[in-house]
């Protein structure tokens, strides 16, 4: 679905007062340090997953989600398994990776971002939602009251760049995946649309253009052509989009995207020459000599300083590390299939209480498994590499 614009302020008298998070100190509340949680709220609900800041810092609370004050961005993910957090860049000290929040806006995928939200000496930090690129600038929602109408245009340089270049106006990026999005975001003003390949009128705040996003190269060796899907099932045709010819070039538009590239078991979502998208195994792809692929720095501490400076969590590693976790059948005859659907070979059968290796990224795999009719890649008892009904095993 497209991401539809909702704007909530940090100090609604509705949740103003609220104590945010874990915090012992009275003077954290919502309405004064509250700008993470409420842009994280507009998040969610821009995607259809209705929070407000009141309901999400309740629900956060009740599993940890913060520490004192601090949000902690993985709890997200805990609330809402479907929104992945994908990538948190720390870049106080060197430009901001402007083409990752570009390629993150082209899927569909706001970013939440730091600024400094004063022109005095000292830096006092304040995030806000970027929806959308226009020039260089980008449209905000931002959670202080600036400007509410969700139909008017709110840029973030004028009120927040004290003087510097847009790379360096932004002290951290914060970006969510949202797998059910469909890679439109709502613009003010604009009705919204279902693909940001549709040209928008002339003189209208659009999304990021369709060719941003690093490009991926076909390796030499796909002589029979890459299949471009709709899902990751290899069993049917009817998933197919379009198929590419070894050597020619395919643009990244999934956030963070890049980093999957070569990758064994990985699917990255990209965008065809022909302007057709869907999904594309990585391990088909290559580096493309020259590309410039952004730089993504884990950030392990909240932004320095200042009073709305209230988030805090380690960065996820770029490139996705192996996982080591190992699931345990549950019922005596699981088959593990070659594809991700029962049409696909079975290349094993395995007993109550074996043992599985995930051969995926830790993160995906805990939010599937117990779940029936989703698919986990693992490693089967004989060796061999599958995927089984992940509501058929559990943790061990």
């Amino acid at each position: 679905m497209p991401f539809k614009l909702v704007y909530y302020a940090q100090n609604d008298p509705k949740w103003k007062e609220d104590r945010l998070g874990l915090s012992e100190q009275k003077s954290d509340t919502i309405g004064y340090v509250g700008c993470a949680l409420t842009s994280v709220s507009m998040m969610l609900s821009g995607h259809g997953y209705t929070e407000t800041p009141k309901s999400l810092n309740e629900k956060l609370k009740k599993i940890g989600g913060f520490a004192g004050s601090g949000i902690r961005w993985n709890a997200v993910s805990q609330l809402y398994p479907q929104v992945r957090l994908n990538s948190i860049i720390k870049c106080n000290d060197s430009p901001a990776p402007l083409a990752q929040i570009d390629a993150a806006l082209a899927a569909g995928q706001p970013a939440i971002v730091c600024v400094d939200s004063t022109a005095a000496p000292g830096f006092l930090s304040h995030y806000v939602l970027l929806i959308g690129r226009k020039g260089n600038d980008y449209l905000m929602l931002d959670p202080w009251p600036y400007q509410t109408d969700v139909n008017k245009e709110t840029y973030l340089m004028p009120r927040y760049s004290q003087g510097n270049p847009l790379q360096r106006s932004i002290m951290q990026i914060v970006i969510y995946e949202n797998v059910a999005a469909d890679g439109a975001i709502s613009m003010p003003g604009v009705a919204p649309t279902t693909t940001t390949s549709t040209p928008q009128p002339s003189g209208q705040p659009t999304t990021a253009p369709i060719s941003m996003g690093p490009k991926a190269r076909v390796k030499d060796d796909v002589t029979w052509g890459l299949n471009i899907r709709t899902s990751e099932d290899t069993s049917s045709k009817a998933n197919i989009v379009d198929v590419i010819q070894p050597g020619a070039l395919l643009t990244i538009i999934e956030p963070g995207g890049w980093t999957k590239i070569g990758a064994i078991n990985q699917w990255v979502r990209v965008r065809t020459p022909k302007g057709k998208e869907g999904l594309a195994a990585a391990w088909y792809l290559e580096r493309v000599p020259g590309e410039t692929y952004p730089t993504t720095t884990s950030s392990t501490t909240e932004p320095p300083g200042g009073a709305t400076s209230h988030a805090t969590e380690p960065a996820p590693s770029s490139p996705p590390q192996k996982s080591k976790l190992v699931v345990q059948v549950k019922k005596s005859g699981l088959p593990v299939y070659a594809t991700a659907s029962t049409k696909g070979q079975a290349i094993s059968t395995e007993k109550t209480g074996a043992k599985l290796v995930v051969v995926e990224e830790t993160g995906k795999a805990v939010s599937k498994i117990g779940a029936a009719g989703k698919w986990l890649n693992v490693k089967a008892t004989n060796g061999k590499r599958g995927f089984v009904d992940a509501g058929s095993v559990k943790v061990v």
